[in-house]
Formats: structure tokens, sequence, C-alpha cells
């Protein structure tokens, strides 16, 4: 069929065309998607492993920071991965020295970080602390603890044994900082053994080392001796212990129980108040903020109320009633002053 209309011949010529360069790009693209998977890719980064080995980090011509380790994976200056690495970290300015082991450990040289990992193990000089998995910030001087985290230490003025456990850490050994978070159990052990050991717990707990002072907070608890204490929050003064000052002192919903010894066999004396504060050395508690103490049937309120500890006596100020315990071994002796 012969096509006579000019107009007709160019629409099928420009339709030609444009199905030829689609075709001809077509082409292009697989030709250059072909040379693209065929060319190689960026190279891996490689890694350089090394068996049995002394690893050193120096600064101002001292070592810094050394491990050793059974094997190593590095990569160039960024990055290396320990199996079983035992190190130390040298604190130059005040010369003193912190110690780690685990299973596992990564070194990231930029950030100054050290990640380890298994049956993690810290020891400075006043402290040991472990756990599952810990970050190391060297400049900052920060230790991040995860899983199972336990310290021991000695407070450096009262020389208390310390042992805590709890859920997670935050600590900063050069500034004799620690802060423990989530179910928070631990122990305070006298430096003479005769003085006694409390045992606490808490959501929250915050070790002063340069204040001698353990700050705890959320569903607190301490037992010492036969008694049970409970609080929103509590300080103790580590320090004050022998010392005329407060030991320690519980605030928010204060409830005290007292085992006690009577002839008739066990009873618990039970005191309430918003605030306790605690006389080591008096060996004396002073409840104030609405205070009152039960006993069995009894009890006895005041603005004020001392207990003494392992006695029978209770001082009250402004008394509204009266409560007396007494015991087979010194009755006479039993009475309340107000």
């Amino acid at each position: 069929m012969t096509i006579r209309n000019p107009r007709s011949i160019i629409i099928i010529s420009l339709y030609g065309f444009l199905n030829l360069f689609i075709i001809v790009s077509a082409l292009r693209q697989k030709a250059s998607d072909e040379q693209v998977q065929n060319k190689p890719g960026a190279m891996a980064p490689e890694f350089t492993q090394i068996e049995g080995l002394d690893y050193f980090h120096l600064k101002s011509g001292t070592p810094q920071m050394s491990l050793s380790a059974i094997k190593m994976r590095s990569l160039g200056e960024e990055l290396a991965e320990f199996s079983e690495p035992k190190g130390v970290y040298n604190y130059q300015k005040k010369n003193q020295t912190i110690r780690y082991q685990a299973m596992e450990g990564i070194y990231r040289k930029p950030k100054d970080l050290l990640v380890l990992e298994g049956q993690v193990k810290l020891v400075s000089d006043e402290a040991t602390y472990g756990a599952a998995r810990v970050k190391y910030y060297f400049k900052k001087d920060l230790i991040l603890g995860y899983g199972g985290v336990t310290f021991t230490g000695v407070d450096p003025k009262s020389k208390d044994q310390l042992e805590i456990n709890s859920e997670s850490m935050r600590a900063n050994p050069d500034n004799q900082l620690s802060r423990f978070k989530g179910n928070v159990q631990g122990s305070m052990q006298r430096q003479k053994k005769y003085e006694g050991k409390m045992s606490f717990s808490s959501q929250q707990l915050l070790l002063n080392g340069i204040e001698s002072l353990a700050h705890l907070e959320g569903d607190v608890s301490m037992k010492r001796q036969n008694y049970l204490i409970t609080a929103g929050k509590a300080d103790i003064y580590l320090e004050n212990y022998n010392k005329s000052l407060k030991y320690f002192v519980f605030n928010d919903d204060v409830k005290v129980t007292e085992t006690m010894k009577t002839p008739e066999g066990t009873t618990y004396r039970k005191a309430f108040s918003e605030r306790l504060e605690g006389f080591g050395r008096a060996e004396k508690m002073i409840l104030s903020g609405a205070p009152k103490v039960e006993h069995g049937q009894d009890v006895v309120k005041g603005y004020r109320i001392t207990i003494r500890e392992n006695m029978d006596l209770i001082e009250v100020d402004d008394a509204m009633s009266d409560v007396q315990v007494k015991r087979k071994d010194d009755a006479n002796k039993n009475k309340l002053k107000e």
C-alpha cells in the first residue's frame, strides 16, 4: 500500500527513531550493568591476625595501656580484637593503675574505648569491679558495666568493707564515684569485726569514696543487728560511725521493725516516722515527723522518739501515751521516759 500523506510519513519516521533510541539505550544500560557486576568491588577490610602477643599504647614514651592476649585481630589503627585479654591502664597524673581481664575484648583507638565481654574483672587501687560486659572509656575515666555487676572495695576513710551487686553500673574510678542501678544488694562490714555488719538493698545506690558517703534510693531497706529499717531513700555516712555524728539518715515513709526476745517468746516492736537519724557510737535512733511506736496493743506517739538499741527503753518528747516491755532478765529496768 502506498502512503501518499507526507504527515503520516513523518510521524512513522519519528516513531521508528524513538523505538531505535530506546533499544540502543537499553542495550547500553545492560552492558554498563554487566561491566559494573564484573568489576571487582571495594576491597573488604583485611584483618591482621597474631597469636600470643603483648600490645602497648604509648603516650609520651610511656605505656598508657598494655595488654596480653592469646590472639589478636587488628585493622590498622582503627580496631583491635583480643581473645582472653589481660592488661593494665596507667593513670599517669596520679601514678595509679587499673588492671582488667575478660574472655573477649575490642579496643577502638580513635575513641580510646575498650569493650570487654565475658567474666569481666577490673581491679583498681581501691576496688574490684565485675560484670558480663564492660565499656571502659579511658580518657573519660568512665566504666559502664552491664549484667551481673559486682563491686568489692574498702572505703578510704572508714576502712569499711563494701560488697555490692546490681544489674548495671556507671563508675569513675579516678574520682572514686560509682553508681549502681537495678536490684541493688549489698553489705557493709566494719573494720573491727565486733562493731558489726549491715546489709542493704535499693533500686539505686551512689557511692562517693571521697566523701565517704553511700546514698540509696527506691525501696530502701537496711538490716542491722536485730533491726530492719525500710524507707524511700537513705544516706549512710561511713566515716561517722565512731563519732558523735549521724551515721545514717532515712527519709520518706520510714518503718523500723525490731525483733525482741521476751519471756513469752519472740515479739516485734515497730516504729513509724517520716525521718530517722541513727548514731552508731551512741547506739540510738531518733525518729521525727509524726513518729509512733507500736508493740502489741500498746501505741506511743510524740513529737520525737528516741530508740535505744538493744534496750527496752525508749524516750519520748511530748508523749501522748506510753508503752512498757518487760524481759525476764532485767524487768525492773524497763520503763518509758517521757
